[in-house]
């Protein structure tokens, strides 16, 4: 009976699956519910910036520990966030290039010769744009700290 009753629950379980995958709007939604759901997922600026603030205290810390190829990393990442940023929130564009633009200079430089001193500016000017920026878009309360507490990457550990 115990065997009759565990064979019944599983089938039953089977069934909730493959009606549950049947459901499954990525294999079942027509085009547009598909393209709707879709940009309904895409990240919002909050959840970039997130992202960037981890970025931004990881490259700090790379460069405070002398570690310039991860310093490298996180710089390029910030950077395609930020293009990520311009595509996926046409509103805040503008001051995402102008960013973009503006706000590594000096990185490059810095890591190559693994210069902290010229990092340490490099990384101030950043930071001086980052809050330029979040003031442009009506964020002026997010201001960074100078000196981050500390990075958050096991690289940095």
């Amino acid at each position: 009976m115990k065997i009759l009753l565990l064979v019944i629950a599983l089938l039953i379980t089977y069934q909730a699956y493959a009606e549950a995958d049947n459901k499954d709007w990525r294999k079942t939604g027509s085009a547009n519910e598909k393209l709707d759901n879709v940009v309904q997922v895409i990240p919002s600026a909050a959840d970039i910036m997130f992202q960037m603030g981890e970025r931004y205290r990881n490259l700090y810390w790379a460069g405070k520990q002398g570690k310039w190829q991860f310093a490298q990393y996180q710089m390029e990442e910030m950077q395609s966030l930020i293009k990520k940023l311009i595509i996926t929130r046409p509103n805040r564009a503008a001051t995402a290039k102008t960013f973009l633009l503006d706000a590594f200079d000096g990185f490059e430089v810095a890591i190559k010769n693994k210069d902290w001193n010229n990092f340490q500016s490099a990384f101030e000017h950043m930071r001086q744009r980052c809050i330029a920026c979040h003031i442009q878009n009506e964020h002026a309360y997010v201001v960074l700290n100078k000196r981050p507490v500390k990075g958050n990457s096991p690289v940095l550990d």
